[in-house]
């Protein structure tokens, strides 16, 4: 047992591809997406209640980031839709931004300043063409470029750092904002060994440490903001995508898995939700200053 997170709930759900969750402290919520099984979860801590938030999509999903006025931004592969967290409708909206030939929108986040980090993935993960933007109102800038697998931009706590895993390429990327929260200059935070698994979804603490899931790592791995690992965080199950704090004072950590790519045992959690009490907390995921609101 990990004394600085401890394993106190499971959600039994056994998603195909769990990502992107995301705490809602409106609605006292997690939210997160079964990417392959396109469908949006929710799952309330406090009653210990999971609910189907919406499904039926006809394409794979990419990740959720918050909107002003209680929604969300759901984005598919292909697009954007505004999702009402409350009764499961959506409707599309636009961005300033198109997922190239080849490439599907992945994960995502939002800055402290407003703007949202979107990245690209090969829809057959082997060719480098995926790409991170950024994306403010009705302007979008490329940050970077040549990744496989685009996976967790996640945000210094002053909003002068951001983080990004290039999965396939086995390291977390570092990038230096300058005032205006624009990227100024990328350097390798960390690299991970070929035992270690691959880089997957990432989130910040309040003192500015990095929580890395570790796909085919069954793990959370603590950097501390030098890039150095303070500790790991074991999940019962291989696949570890996604994490994100919430709870009421954000000290829950919620941990995503998914089921494809192991060997299909029933009996094992793969593809379930884990939550940890820890020791520290997390920072309130900002709202998208989206230019259709």
């Amino acid at each position: 047992m990990n004394p600085c997170a401890v394993l106190i709930d499971h959600v039994t759900v056994g998603n195909i591809l769990g990502e992107s969750p995301l705490w809602l402290p409106d609605i006292s919520e997690f939210l997160w997406l079964d990417l392959l099984g396109r469908r949006v979860h929710g799952y309330n801590p406090c009653q210990q209640r999971h609910r189907i938030v919406a499904d039926g999509f006809q394409e794979n999903l990419g990740c959720l980031v918050r909107l002003a006025g209680n929604s969300v931004l759901l984005m598919t592969a292909t697009g954007p839709l505004r999702l009402d967290p409350e009764n499961g409708l959506t409707e599309v909206v636009a961005l300033p931004v198109v997922a190239g030939n080849g490439t599907c929108f992945n994960d995502g986040k939002v800055a402290p300043d407003g703007s949202l980090w979107l990245g690209t993935s090969d829809v057959d993960e082997t060719r480098p063409i995926g790409a991170l933007s950024r994306i403010t109102g009705n302007w979008c800038e490329e940050v970077d470029s040549g990744f496989v697998i685009s996976n967790g931009p996640a945000f210094s706590p002053h909003g002068n750092k951001a983080y990004f895993a290039d999965s396939a390429g086995r390291k977390i990327l570092q990038y230096t904002l300058d005032g205006s929260g624009k990227p100024l200059s990328r350097d390798v935070f960390a690299n991970i060994s070929e035992d270690g698994g691959l880089p997957d979804g990432l989130t910040v603490d309040s003192r500015g440490q990095v929580f890395s899931a570790h796909w085919q790592g069954h793990c959370v791995t603590v950097y501390g903001p030098d890039g150095q690992i303070r500790y790991r965080i074991p999940v019962p199950a291989l696949n570890v995508t996604s994490c994100t704090f919430g709870g009421q004072d954000l000290s829950t950590l919620f941990v995503t898995s998914a089921s494809i790519g192991t060997d299909g045992d029933s009996s094992t959690p793969e593809g379930d939700a884990f939550l940890f009490a820890c020791n520290v907390k997390g920072v309130n995921e900002p709202v998208f200053k989206f230019h259709g609101d």
